[in-house]
């Protein structure tokens, strides 16, 4: 009886662990990648809310850092196979301030750019998306 019972709470624990672990990050996929595209494409700022923020929990840290914007910048470069660079790090001074990433694909008409907007959550210090624009 006691066997079974501790049998069972090892069982249950490593189930919650596991649970906790992987809901953890969110996990960039394909797909993700290419609704960030149409995104761009479209300029779907709603879309490429969702899709960026999406990477930047996908990140080791989402802390507003001139490393983790980089960190960003490589994430979306090597898991869509885009062109993505950091513009400037905390140079919009607005409240709060904001740093600036450029995506470009390239299609049968010519290359398509758009500037990403990344602030901070002025609870956590968090990475957060705020703006889609040419």
């Amino acid at each position: 009886m006691r066997k079974s019972y501790i049998l069972f709470l090892l069982v249950n624990g490593l189930l919650a662990w596991t649970v906790w672990t992987s809901c953890k990050k969110d996990k960039v996929t394909e797909v993700d990648c290419q609704r960030l595209q149409n995104a761009i494409v479209n300029a779907n700022k709603d879309e490429a809310k969702v899709v960026i923020n999406k990477f930047i929990n996908s990140l080791s840290s989402q802390d507003y850092t001139e490393q983790n914007l980089n960190n960003l910048v490589t994430a979306i470069g090597q898991r869509c196979g885009t062109n993505a660079i950091s513009i400037c790090f905390d140079c919009i001074k607005t409240l709060p301030s904001q740093s600036e990433i450029r995506i470009s694909y390239f299609s049968i008409s010519g290359p398509i750019e758009k500037t990403i907007d990344i602030t901070y959550s002025t609870t956590g210090n968090k990475m957060v998306f705020h703006n889609l624009h040419d």
